[in-house]
């Protein structure tokens, strides 16, 4: 039984894949660079980090989105417990 092979890869594009394989002399994809198990862990741990950064600040746009619909219904005589509900936005306890 081959022994299995496992390669990283980094597309142009910035996609990262890893294949494992038993193959003695495996095809590699085209236009594909050949990482190392290290690189490969890094490149994948800035990935990872920069789409949590990115899930962070498109959470944090909506709450200031819905802060400011939140404001506008308050500022516009709704009631408070109305302006939550229609914007979606819960005031911190103690005031908006």
């Amino acid at each position: 039984m081959a022994d299995i092979q496992t390669f990283y890869y980094e597309f142009p594009d910035g996609r990262l894949s890893e294949r494992q394989t038993t193959e003695e002399n495996p095809t590699h994809p085209e236009g594909a660079t050949l990482l190392d198990a290290e690189e490969y862990s890094s490149k994948l741990a800035a990935w990872q980090a920069a789409r949590e950064q990115e899930e962070a600040e498109t959470r944090a746009a909506e709450e200031a989105q819905k802060k400011g619909a939140y404001d506008a219904l308050i500022a516009a005589g709704f009631d408070p417990a109305v302006a939550q509900t229609l914007s979606g936005y819960t005031p911190p306890v103690g005031g908006a």
